[in-house]
């Protein structure tokens, strides 16, 4: 088995007042959510051992809360392709995981977040109403061996965790 869990970045500022989407930093919530949902995943076993990510500010700084919150001391991996990446491409990404990896992290951005979960759960990018609203954590178990394996329909969704649930409480 190996694990991965998915996580859309947190909260952004509003796109009018910046040049490129890309410039967009995270809100004061998008902040807290970060910080909420990364103690959260530092719960989870095994550990993380490899993460990845989108290359835009919100990412970025999203990556920086969880990093602190899992004392993950490893290299980011910045993945300009991550960028609006649809399905297919961040599974094209996971299958080049190293083999020793045991649980990978990958944060991003939406449709292709969703879309991956639900292909990675029913076997098709479409099958699944999965909402992930910013800085939500799905995290799945991967009936796999190697990451050079993975494919539609290997995994199962073990969390789905949304900040606004953990705010409520």
């Amino acid at each position: 088995m190996k694990y991965l869990s998915v996580i859309r970045h947190a909260k952004a500022a509003r796109p009018d007042k910046y040049d490129t989407d890309v410039e967009r930093p995270l809100t004061k919530r998008g902040v807290n959510d970060s910080d909420l949902v990364a103690k959260k995943l530092s719960l989870l076993s095994p550990k993380v051992d490899w993460l990845v990510s989108s290359p835009s500010v919100r990412t970025r700084e999203t990556v920086d809360r969880f990093v602190r919150a899992l004392h993950y001391d490893e290299p980011v991996i910045w993945e300009q392709e991550l960028y609006g990446a649809d399905a297919g491409t961040l599974l094209d990404i996971l299958s080049s995981v190293p083999v020793e990896i045991e649980h990978a992290v990958i944060i991003g951005h939406n449709p292709g977040m969703e879309a991956l979960v639900s292909g990675l759960c029913t076997g098709s990018t479409v099958r699944l109403n999965l909402s992930m609203p910013t800085a939500t954590l799905a995290h799945l178990e991967l009936d796999i061996r190697w990451w050079n394996q993975i494919r539609w329909g290997c995994g199962q969704l073990q969390i789905l965790l949304k900040p606004k649930l953990l705010r409520a409480r």
